[in-house]
């Protein structure tokens, strides 16, 4: 079968879930190309898979910030762009061919695919938006009231929204219950098939004795200046290195003045490896980089981007799991603070067990698949 993925490209958390289901579906005969723009593109184009291009949409902001209000008043070519990219998906699809589509987070698709009369899922772990909250304005709360009946209407359209995540997490707008499925996590790794902290250090040629920093903004150029703080405070930090991982839209060349046990990467393909090696994980708070550290129960700060409603939702539930810490992130004090408080008291971090083993019942790549298969034995019998 062949399965088209259209996928956010607003940082790689969309576009690293999304070819760990790809990688899945592809063990089972399916054959899979996909759509995205921005970060997830590039992410995904360093890949042995298809890609084509969208038209790019982006937030604004700087210093781990996103400026809702610049972001909306920016917005004024959105109309044009969804149009624009649904005019480019359509001629991916005439491409393509795909006998399903599923779209991550990116809604102008499902109307293509519903014209097309082509079977359309949707993967979403945020129903409900609330990205007014950081402003008063109430053109902007009304924008995005409309927006969100706007998504409603389009997702009543699909087969299935699926949610990588387990259930009572995410909140479900009544209209899309019988839609929903809590599918789990979608990963690249079950928790079982990593190897131990040991020999993953071994792998890396990194002491057992070594205490371990691993930072990672993934693919948001909002985390540059978290890395910058990391950087300022390194002298401090009571750690014998501290690895960075840039992203795709961050460059290494960024960052001049840190000290000596700092090493700086821009990308690797193997990041949940790294944050297993560490001794401690510092991160933005976005949903994928959240269910990879809660499925390797990896200690770990986290610091939401600033005005970023989801992740400021994903960082309140991980503090819940035991092992994570939030902190603002331009509070380099606080956050120098933390880090070495919980270097000095590593081994007494522990996860919330009972959490942890509803969360392990999950499966997101099996679930996804069986729940795409099925429905399109049930259209064929139609």
């Amino acid at each position: 079968m062949k399965i088209l993925i259209t996928t956010c490209g607003v940082g790689i958390g969309h576009s690293s879930r999304d070819l760990a289901l790809a990688n899945y579906l592809k063990k089972y005969g399916h054959n899979i190309e996909f759509a995205s723009y921005g970060s997830g593109l590039k992410y995904l184009q360093k890949y042995n898979f298809k890609t084509y291009s969208l038209p790019k949409m982006n937030f604004e902001g700087h210093d781990g910030e996103i400026n809702i209000e610049e972001s909306i008043k920016q917005s004024k070519d959105i109309p044009f762009t969804f149009i624009k990219s649904m005019y480019k998906e359509s001629r991916i699809i005439k491409k393509s061919k795909p006998n399903v589509i599923i779209c991550d987070s990116h809604y102008s698709m499902p109307i293509i695919a519903k014209f097309l009369n082509i079977p359309c899922y949707i993967i979403t772990n945020d129903l409900t938006f609330g990205f007014s909250k950081s402003t008063q304005m109430k053109s902007i709360k009304y924008f995005e009231k409309s927006i969100r009946r706007f998504i409603i209407e389009i997702t009543k359209s699909c087969k299935k929204i699926m949610i990588p995540d387990i259930p009572g997490v995410i909140e479900i707008p009544e209209e899309l219950k019988n839609k929903t499925e809590f599918i789990g996590p979608l990963l690249h790794y079950n928790a079982n098939e990593l190897g131990t902290k040991h020999e993953i250090r071994q792998k890396y040629n990194i002491n057992d004795e070594d205490k371990i920093l691993v930072v990672t903004i993934g693919g948001s150029e909002f985390g540059k200046i978290m890395i910058k703080n990391i950087c300022d405070i390194s002298k401090s930090i009571e750690a014998d290195k501290i690895i960075i991982f840039t992203g795709l839209e961050v460059e290494t060349s960024s960052f001049d003045d840190y000290d000596s046990k700092v090493i700086i990467y821009e990308f690797t393909h193997n990041l949940v490896e790294w944050m297993k090696l560490s001794d401690l994980t510092i991160t933005l708070a976005g949903h994928t980089t959240s269910m990879e550290l809660l499925s390797i129960k990896q200690p770990n700060i986290m610091m939401p981007i600033l005005n970023h409603i989801e992740q400021e939702r994903n960082s309140k539930r991980m503090e819940k799991t035991g092992i994570t810490q939030v902190v603002e992130i331009n509070n380099t004090e606080k956050l120098l603070e933390i880090i070495n408080d919980s270097l000095k008291n590593i081994n007494t971090i522990k996860i919330n067990d009972e959490l942890y083993s509803k969360f392990l019942l999950y499966d997101g790549k099996k679930n996804a698949l069986n729940t795409i298969q099925n429905n399109i034995k049930q259209i064929k019998q139609i």
